[in-house]
Order: C-alpha cells, then structure tokens, then sequence
C-alpha cells in the first residue's frame, strides 16, 4: 500500500488595524478625566461621556467579531474538506478490520476452548464446587502471548492452594467444620473460615464452662438441701426420742404415783412425822397427799 503523507501548508495571514490611534484616543480621554470631580451640575455631561466610551467600546468589539469570521472562512472551507478525506478513512479501516477482528475472534473462542479443556485435565473433580472455572477465569488467558503451560501452571497453583486451605480447615476438628467449608466455597477466603472456627470454638468453651457452672451451683445446692434435710430430720429424731423419753418417764411416774396409792381397804391410824420441807416440796406434797386420798392435818 501506497502510503500518502498528508501536508497542510498557509500563508502568513496579516491583519492590520489602527492600534496606536486608538490607543492614543483612549489614554487622552484617561488623562483628562482623571482625577475629575463631576457635580450635581456636570452629571448630565458626564453620562454622555460614559454613553460615547460604551458605544466606541461596543463598536470595536463588534468589528472584531466580523472581522474574524472573516479571516475564518478560508480555515471553515479548508477544515469541511480535511475532515470529508478524514471520514474516507474509515470505509478501508472497517473493510480491512472487519476480517482482522473476525481473525482474533476465531482466535479466543479457540483459545478458550483450550482453556476450557485445560481446566477439565487439571483441576481434580472434588474442587469443581470451590473453584469453577468462572470464578478463576483470567482474561489474560486468552491473549496471544499467553502460553499453555503457562495457563496450566496457574490453574494447577490455584488448585494446590485451594486444597491445602481446605485440608487446613478440615484439619482444626471442630464441630463447625462444615460451615466453615460452606463459607470458604462462597469467597474462597481462608482466613475468614479460620475465623469463624475459633469464634465457634471459644464459644462453644464459654457455654461448656457456664454449663458446669450451673451444674456446680445444682450440686452445691442439692448437698446443702440434703444437709438441710438431714439436720430437720435429725432434729425431727431427736424430739421425737425426747418425747418418747419424757413420756416414758411420765407413764414410770405415773406406776410409781399409782403403787403408793394406798388401798382404801383396812381400818385407818393416825400417824405423825416431822419432815422438814422447803416451800415447794411442801405444796407438792400435800398435793400428792390430796390425789391419793391421805387425810392429814398440819400442827
């Protein structure tokens, strides 16, 4: 292909325009009025001074702005036609990339078929569920530079890593296995899974050792209850054995009070003792000789 360099050539332009006279007019009007006072008497002259300053501005200013469309038709006209050659370029750049493109197509699709049977011979069937092939799929692989041995030892990598953070997390024993492994299959993230165990684990500690606590407390709680019921029914005992003892007592006294009971048969004497008493045992005794039926006389 014959390639054709494109040249833009211009010729020096010139503008011209009466600067210095203007500029001139300009610092006269700035030179006589600064430093001026205007009154109430000369507002009126001096409003028709900023009005002709305005209009001499607005004047320049819209002779510029003709001035430069015209010096821009000749670039408007040049530019029209650079860019209809401009857009004739594409006609030949889609023709030609048309084919280039459905060439690297064919390219990819070959080259993910190759992909796809890399990843069938290299990643073992118990690790599909944690690494299927779109979620390790690297672009990159199915660029042109990019080697099938290369692309083998990646997936391989990715695989030996995956089964050796599944044998680490499976090897911690807990009882929070599966759903760490569950975790570890949505985000492949080991240190997350490991996480989760120990959480599990210190938790599971924490409820073992509030649970003996409770059964200590139950234990604790059932010796003093049985101790306490030990001690009542030991008491219990005892009164009983002491009622027992006291009513023993009072059905012996009662024989001896009954087998002095003097029988009323026989013929009755009178007989005289001097016993020396204190208060009480005199009441009592002549109480008992009351219950019995022994007439006396004290002298």
């Amino acid at each position: 292909m014959n390639e054709i360099q494109t040249v833009i050539t211009q010729e020096s332009a010139k503008i011209s325009c009466n600067y210095e006279q203007v500029e001139a007019a300009i610092q006269n009007v700035l030179s006589e009025y600064k430093g001026a006072v205007f009154t109430e008497d000369s507002k009126t002259y001096a409003k028709k001074v900023v009005a002709s300053l305005r209009a001499q501005k607005k004047t320049f200013q819209d002779n510029l702005r003709e001035e430069k469309k015209k010096y821009m038709i000749p670039w408007e006209e040049f530019e029209a036609q650079a860019k209809r050659l401009i857009g004739m370029y594409d006609e030949p750049i889609d023709l030609i990339n048309g084919q280039v493109q459905a060439f690297e197509e064919k390219r990819i699709a070959e080259k993910k078929e190759l992909i796809n049977r890399l990843y069938a011979e290299t990643i073992p069937a118990d690790l599909e569920e944690y690494i299927p092939l779109e979620r390790i799929y690297n672009s990159k692989w199915e660029n042109a530079t990019m080697k099938e041995k290369d692309i083998r030892r990646e997936m391989s990598e990715t695989a030996e890593k995956t089964k050796r953070d599944i044998d680490t997390i499976s090897s911690m024993g807990s009882d929070s296995t599966d759903k760490a492994l569950s975790m570890y299959r949505a985000n492949l993230d080991l240190t997350e899974a490991i996480s989760y165990i120990n959480n599990y684990e210190r938790q599971k500690l924490e409820i073992l050792a509030k649970e003996q606590e409770r059964k200590r407390s139950e234990e604790e709680e059932r010796i003093r209850r049985e101790e306490r019921e030990k001690l009542l029914a030991e008491q219990q005992a005892e009164m009983e054995k002491n009622a027992a003892v006291e009513q023993a007592k009072a059905e012996a006294a009662q024989e001896v009070i009954d087998s002095l009971i003097p029988e009323e048969s026989g013929e009755a004497e009178l007989y005289e003792y001097r016993i020396s008493l204190s208060g009480d045992a005199k009441m009592k005794l002549e109480m008992y000789m009351d219950s019995v039926g022994i007439e006396w006389e004290l002298i």
